[in-house]
């Protein structure tokens, strides 16, 4: 009867010792499934990512374009004014020098 209780012992013992084999294998398993998943949501999100900045980019030089050729021609147009006033100027400045 005794060995009988030592070889229940043993056996639950061995059982005990496969189950937290197997445990340790279950976790280790899910842990490479979880970075695995993790992993590829990171590669999505990078890629959205550049996505979304490549399209902020295009976004940004057609409006630094359109801002550029808006004070190009409000440039132009004092550069014009300035000009048809320039003979008029020019002789407020020989009337002030002159006189």
């Amino acid at each position: 009867m005794l060995d009988d209780i030592k070889a229940a012992e043993e056996a639950a013992a061995a059982d005990k010792r496969e189950a937290a084999v197997s445990a340790r294998n279950l976790i280790r398993n899910g842990e490479d499934t979880a970075n695995a998943k993790a992993r590829s949501v990171i590669m999505a999100a990078r890629e959205a990512a550049k996505a979304t900045i490549a399209a902020a980019n295009t976004e940004a030089q057609g409006k630094a374009k359109n801002l550029i050729h808006e004070r190009a021609e409000a440039d132009r147009f004092a550069a014009e004014a300035a000009r048809k006033r320039l003979p008029e100027a020019a002789a407020y400045i020989v009337e002030k020098v002159v006189i």
